[in-house]
């Protein structure tokens, strides 16, 4: 067998698929208080592999799960990005620099970030990334699609790549927003992982609290099986047509945010792959975001980690909160 072939055969085995077109280099600098105009002098900066799905698959690593990542990489960059992920990682070289983005920490928890701009994806490369997809494919396999679609990338992209996987019978997740969300819920992929202005931004509507996210879930859920809304320091709501779910998280001190969304998503695959059931997932996922933002930059928590979290986390259905229901 060829190193290509056990590669190829290595992606098809693999139960957990995730795919970021829009990867990046994260770098963290930490100062104790951002002063515009002024000159800083950082206390530590950090670089780390970024993007959605990478996100998604090195939460999975943390807990033990094995995952394969596909994603775009370019450049100077691009090459870093590439020796800086072990052999699960697998990239399609394009022309432009993969972007970086700068995240300001502040001793006072405040997080400000500036995200370099996108390369530009051509169709020859969206083809061989599309070719992957459809070979990671095959029956009981997780799919997860996350992160926004470039510049030269098909709106209907991910669209396509979940109607190929309900055909193969896989099941997709997808974290996305504006339309690559709204398009490829047309194809009604299994597990949709909106926040709060994502959620709004596809109703039209205002998210102003919980109440609110329910009633745009609802409508949301009328496209995908399960619907998970997370809400940051106010937890996370799941919908399916069976119900409705509130997780509420214990207050931790936040080091760092980014990447709490994709623990979130990471702990939903592993538990709902694993056969556990809506609300039991929801507390497993938020015990491993409420995690995630406890932790230093590019650190993902162990299952330990979340085990001990998740005794913290309360779950509430629907009777047991006074939601309006409509």
């Amino acid at each position: 067998m060829t190193a290509q072939s056990e590669e190829s055969e290595n992606l098809r085995s693999t139960d957990i698929v995730t795919v970021t077109v829009n990867p990046a280099i994260d770098v963290y600098v930490r100062t104790q208080t951002l002063q515009p105009g002024e000159l800083h002098r950082v206390d530590e900066q950090i670089l780390v592999p970024g993007g959605k799905g990478v996100n998604v698959s090195r939460a999975l690593e943390a807990m033990g799960r094995e995952s394969r990542s596909l994603g775009f990489a370019g450049g100077s960059r691009g090459r870093w990005l590439a020796s800086s992920l072990p052999e699960w990682a697998r990239w399609i070289p394009i022309a432009g620099e993969t972007r970086m983005n700068l995240k300001v920490m502040e001793d006072n928890g405040r997080l400000t970030e500036l995200n370099g701009p996108s390369p530009h994806i051509d169709a020859e490369s969206w083809a061989l990334m599309s070719a992957q997809v459809l070979e990671a494919l095959r029956p009981g396999a997780w799919l997860v699609i996350a992160g926004n679609l470039p510049d030269g990338c098909p709106v209907d992209g991910y669209r396509a790549w979940t109607e190929a996987a309900a055909q193969k019978g896989a099941r997709v997740v997808l974290d996305s927003s504006g339309d690559a969300l709204r398009v490829a819920l047309e194809a009604r992929p299994h597990v949709v992982k909106p926040n709060r202005q994502e959620l709004a931004e596809w109703a039209k509507a205002p998210v102003l609290d919980v109440a609110d996210a329910v009633r745009q879930a609802r409508r949301m859920a009328q496209y995908a099986a399960c619907v998970v809304v997370s809400l940051g320091a106010e937890g996370a709501i799941a919908v399916t047509q069976e119900g409705v779910w509130r997780a509420r998280v214990p207050s931790v001190k936040v080091v760092s945010p980014v990447g709490a969304g994709d623990s979130l998503v990471a702990g939903m695959v592993h538990a709902l792959s694993s056969e556990l059931p809506v609300p039991e997932a929801l507390a497993f996922a938020s015990a491993t975001a409420t995690c995630k933002v406890a932790l230093p930059p590019g650190t993902f928590p162990s299952l330990g980690q979340i085990a001990a979290m998740e005794r913290q986390i309360e779950i509430e259905t629907w009777r047991d909160v006074l939601w309006p229901s409509s």
